[in-house]
């Protein structure tokens, strides 16, 4: 009697205290799936796994898959793993079998070239993906070692239109993320739009557990022919005329020169707060990555303290001018800070209210109920602060003595939105999707939970034109022409202006329980 497929995969883990999955999943022969799991174990590798007669083939990947199909790429053959473990993303506790993170690099369908389990059993098996990271053909062929404990075979991407060459480009350290989240609403695959329509890559929610490292960088083959590296404020630039935006024309290196003009106005901005990114190797108009993580420092950029929050890979901190510069090189487009900082992890010192115009909403109607908001924050006894969010809406910031949990300033800024659809129906929703928005404008309040980020004061938005995020006083609101009012190339007439319309902002923090009494009060009497 055959043993059971899973036999190995089982006897190697005690399911009691491992989060990995013993079996389990449903087979599909007909869209066969596959999964790359980025794995830091004893050493970094990758796990390639391909869905075959109700198991998942694996192989361990050192290096990790490559496009060039002059590389050979080890593939270590090891046991099967249930099909569940496709969705699997977490830490594999220590002394536990593979230790370390585990995070789902790709993911996706195969369609194998001829019968697979004639290729698998010959080892020369022939296929093509369909992933988020991965496409075409490939070919996974195994040596003819003698004496070795595990199978040894070569990962080898096959000649087409999905080739690019090792110099000019690396898959795993252009695109290191999770792709775990990329079909739910929260993490789009195109920039700052929701299944529900709404602007927002920000909210709380696992991304990505992984990172950068300032290797080959994404390019567009056509635009980067013969592309060289240039040299600007000591950060090496490579592919500097790669275009960015193709609306603008604007190139790799005017964003690096945007971000070393701004720098003196962003950093405060940026100062001691865990930040996330968004990256676009292939510009904006290709796919965006969200993410929170790096392998490895940077120089401007440092790891915070794992413990700031433990369940994850290190968040990253902007510690200089020059931070913003190395991640622009590596394709970083927009800036997103938290409302905490990292002195103070678990006590926000801000709170953030994002308006949100639904479809059919006037840019007036933005600007009337922008104003409308502060003056509703100043009679709850809270100053409000305003900055253009670069794209639909207006951003309004309240800044808070670190008081406060995340559940009761999450809670508050619930209640002031609720507080505001209430006395402003005409104006204001409190519920978010599209449909509950029609000619209304949603306050997004839920960037004011753990780990939610919203971008940050003078960062670029990945968007056509390349708006920007910007510090304005109540009384600028009605002179604005939209939120995306300046760009990269127009924002040197703002420069003058800086962040003076928050120069009280440092001076201006509350405390919130005045506040939760006066909305105890108000909301009694509505």
């Amino acid at each position: 009697m055959a043993s059971h497929p899973l036999k190995t995969y089982q006897g190697k883990r005690d399911f009691s205290v491992t989060p990995e999955p013993a079996a389990g999943g449903v087979a599909h022969p007909a869209a066969r799936s596959f999964v790359i799991q980025k794995h830091w174990a004893t050493q970094l590798h990758y796990d390639f796994r391909l869905e075959l007669d109700g198991t998942m083939k694996s192989w361990a990947i050192p290096k990790g898959p490559s496009l060039d199909s002059k590389d050979r790429r080890l593939a270590v053959h090891v046991e099967d793993h249930p099909i569940s473990y496709n969705s699997f993303e977490g830490r594999i506790p220590e002394n536990q079998y593979g230790a370390g993170e585990v995070i789902i690099w790709d993911r996706g369908t195969w369609i194998p070239d001829g019968d697979p389990h004639q290729g698998y059993r010959d080892g020369h098996l022939q296929f093509a993906l369909y992933g988020h990271k991965l496409h075409g053909k490939w070919v996974l062929i195994r040596m003819k070692g003698k004496g070795e404990k595990k199978e040894t075979w070569l990962l080898i991407k096959e000649k087409d239109q999905y080739v690019r060459p090792a110099a000019e480009f690396s898959i795993v350290d252009a695109m290191p993320d999770s792709v775990a989240d990329l079909d739910c609403e929260d993490v789009p695959a195109r920039p700052n739009m929701t299944a529900d329509g709404s602007d927002d890559v920000d909210r709380p929610g696992r991304t990505s557990a992984a990172a950068d490292t300032p290797a080959a960088m994404a390019s567009s083959p056509q635009s980067d022919v013969g592309a060289r590296p240039v040299l600007y404020n000591k950060v090496h630039v490579s592919h500097p005329d790669r275009v960015v935006d193709a609306d603008t024309g604007m190139k790799k290196i005017d964003l690096i020169r945007y971000y070393s003009l701004v720098a003196p106005f962003m950093m405060p901005h940026l100062k001691d707060r865990p930040v996330s990114v968004v990256r676009a190797p292939l510009g904006i108009d290709g796919e965006l990555f969200f993410q929170k993580h790096l392998d490895a420092p940077m120089e401007g950029i440092a790891l915070l303290d794992r413990s700031l929050d433990p369940e994850h890979a290190s968040l990253i901190e902007i510690v200089d001018p020059m931070g913003l510069l190395s991640a622009a090189q590596i394709n970083v487009i927009e800036f997103h800070t938290w409302n905490s900082r990292k002195t103070a992890i678990n006590t926000p010192d801000r709170m953030t209210f994002d308006l949100d115009p639904g479809a059919g909403v006037a840019w007036e109607m933005t600007q009337e109920a922008t104003l409308l908001m502060c003056s509703l924050l100043e009679q709850l006894g809270l100053p409000p602060f305003v900055k253009t969010s670069g794209g639909k809406g207006m951003h309004i910031v309240v800044p808070l003595q670190p008081l406060h949990d995340w559940k009761t300033v999450r809670d508050i800024s619930h209640a002031i939105v609720l507080h505001a659809a209430a006395i402003y129906p005409m104006h204001f929703v409190a519920k978010s999707g599209a449909q509950n928005r029609i000619g209304k404008i949603y306050i997004d309040y839920l960037r004011n939970g753990f780990g939610a980020t919203t971008v940050a004061a003078w960062s670029v938005r990945a968007r056509p034109g390349l708006a920007v995020s910007v510090p304005v006083s109540r009384d600028e609101i009605a002179q604005l022409h939209g939120s995306a009012h300046w760009t990269i190339a127009t924002i040197r007439t703002r420069l003058e202006q800086g962040n003076t319309p928050w120069n009280d902002y440092s001076k201006s923090a509350q405390n919130l329980a005045p506040v939760m009494q006066l909305l105890a009060t108000r909301q009694g009497t509505q």
